[in-house]
């Protein structure tokens, strides 16, 4: 409990199960009360004036602490003894065994309830067998059904308490998240470069390339598996490095932390000279940079000024990765959202009004209506199966378990099902993977490129190819149809297209294919004009699928 819980609780406040404790405990009291009025016998006052203390030491409100949680077994112990000793048995005031038990399983739970009741069952068979009380049957059987009946309640207390727990930790937890979630979107409006990694990566880049004076720069943040994926260039569109924390210079830097200085460039260790700075966030490495030129080396000082960079853009760069998986995480739930309402909503309605044309079509009479009922129905189906690949497109994403190879296996199946394309696939993937969220801009490329193909080009076949060896990746979307034709007006799918490549830093061509129909081909991690795919056309593990 916070401080500021227990300081209001030494005031004298109590939490919601306190509070129902003390009610039931006085309106027990009063019933006790009661019943000692209305006894046939007169009954002693002492045992209720002394229930009646203990009820008003056992409400006084204290600060939480493991005492004070054993205060229902005090209590316990105190009423057992009050009643087992007085002499002859005051019945009356039997009702009262049930609230230690209720206490207890309220405030500690099903553990302290049964730890009550045993208590009392203990304390009163030992006093009443030191009265010699335990022979009258009639007493004997009061005593147990209270004695029963305050292990119910406690029990059912405890289960009340559980309920309300993990009700509590529910609501905490969306508070939580509200309270991150609202201060992580006005820090992003106060940041001056907002949490863009791709674009905080490029600032440091070319801030460093002031101090430095490099010829070409790259940026490496670490993604899922262990793998450093390039998130800027400086100087070059693209640079065929391969960086390794396990292996040479980069390998050094990752271990070692401190930047490295070398003759030659990645490229040609014979000329010119390269270094390479890590990314540091207090002991840990999130990414590498590499810088290379063509002249001469860089000093101790200039190489320290442009770690200290490093380390100061080490924080932005990761929050804004941090960012992007948030993003990328609602992105999934509102995808999932708009899905349901579809399927829920328009595609009902459409599918319902098929059932209303059928029922046209039974009824008439006429040819000609028959006929253009039969039409719209077979556009009203049309429509519905579009309802239901765009369904499909909202749901189908890249899991953490499975990726982007899974998940285009799955959509491109399920398209040619649905449309009548013939499908032929090739599969290669590494062990490794890339980061979510490019192998999630790849997918949605691929899926813009086959509703494409298959909603405006008139294609029979479709070739879908992947490649991907992080780094580095390969796709690429053939299709027989139509080919490119001027564009439409209401047409963005280019244009999106463009725009998730450019995300990826990636390379991005639309073409005509040789034999009629269109080619899509995204390329990431390698300089236009070599696309990673010519050197792997011999590689292993590929599927074809029709």
């Amino acid at each position: 409990m916070s401080t500021r819980n227990a300081f209001g609780r030494a005031r004298g406040s109590l939490d919601p199960a306190e509070a129902i404790v003390v009610v039931v405990r006085f309106g027990v009291l009063a019933l006790c009360a009661l019943l000692t009025l209305l006894a046939e016998r007169a009954a002693p006052r002492t045992p209720l004036l002394l229930l009646t203390a203990i009820a008003l030491v056992m409400s006084i409100p204290l600060p939480s602490t493991p005492v004070t949680r054993i205060r229902p077994l005090v209590e316990s112990l105190l009423v057992a003894s009050v009643i087992g000793f007085t002499s002859p048995l005051p019945e009356p005031l039997l009702p009262y065994l049930i609230v230690p038990p209720l206490a207890a399983g309220l405030l500690s739970g099903v553990v302290a309830s049964t730890a009550a009741t045993v208590i009392s069952l203990v304390i009163l068979v030992a006093a009443r067998g030191r009265n010699g009380d335990l022979t009258d049957r009639a007493a004997v059987t009061l005593i147990a059904e209270w004695i029963g009946l305050g292990l119910a309640t406690g029990l059912v207390g405890a289960w009340a308490r559980s309920v309300s727990t993990r009700e509590s930790q529910a609501n905490s937890t969306y508070v939580a998240a509200h309270r991150l979630l609202t201060r992580l979107r006005d820090v992003a409006r106060a940041l001056p470069t907002g949490l863009d990694e791709v674009a905080l990566a490029q600032q440091v880049l070319t801030s460093m390339r002031e101090d430095l004076g490099f010829d070409r720069g790259a940026l490496y943040g670490r993604a899922e598996g262990g793998v450093l994926m390039p998130l800027a260039y400086a100087g070059a569109d693209h640079v065929e490095w391969v960086p390794s924390q396990e292996e040479g210079i980069w390998g050094k830097v990752w271990r070692s932390g401190q930047v490295v200085q070398q003759t030659g460039t990645f490229s040609d260790p014979q000329h010119g000279h390269s270094a390479v700075l890590a990314l540091r966030l207090g002991d840990r490495r999130v990414g590498l940079i590499g810088v290379e030129r063509d002249g001469g080396p860089w000093s101790t000082r200039h190489l320290a000024k442009a770690q200290t960079l490093a380390d100061d853009a080490a924080l932005r760069i990761d929050t804004g990765q941090l960012f992007s998986e948030v993003r990328a995480l609602a992105t999934v739930e509102e995808r999932r959202r708009l899905a349901r309402e579809i399927h829920d909503g328009i595609a009902q309605e459409v599918a319902s009004l098929g059932y209303v044309v059928d029922d046209l079509s039974a009824n008439t009479t006429d040819l000609q209506t028959r006929q253009d009922l039969a039409v719209l129905r077979n556009e009203l189906t049309r429509i519905v199966n579009e309802l239901r690949l765009s369904i499909f497109d909202l749901r189908t994403d890249v899991q953490p378990a499975s990726g982007l190879g899974a998940a285009l296996t799955s959509y491109v199946r399920a398209v040619g099902a649905g449309s009548g394309l013939t499908v032929h696939l090739v599969l290669d993937e590494s062990a490794y993977r890339l980061p979510i969220e490019a192998e999630t801009e790849l997918l949605r490329v691929a899926q813009e490129a086959i509703t494409n193909a298959r909603k405006h080009a008139h294609a029979r076949n479709l070739w879908v190819t992947c490649r991907v060896d992080p780094p580095r990746a390969f796709l690429r979307i053939a299709d027989d149809g139509r080919g490119l034709g001027s564009a439409r007006p209401d047409s963005f799918g280019l244009e999106i297209m463009r725009e998730r490549t450019a995300r990826l830093g990636a390379a991005f061509t639309v073409r005509n294919r040789v034999g009629g129909g269109t080619v899509v081909e995204v390329t990431v991690g390698a300089p236009t004009g070599r696309p990673y795919e010519a050197a792997q056309t011999s590689a292993p593990g590929q599927g074809r699928h029709g």
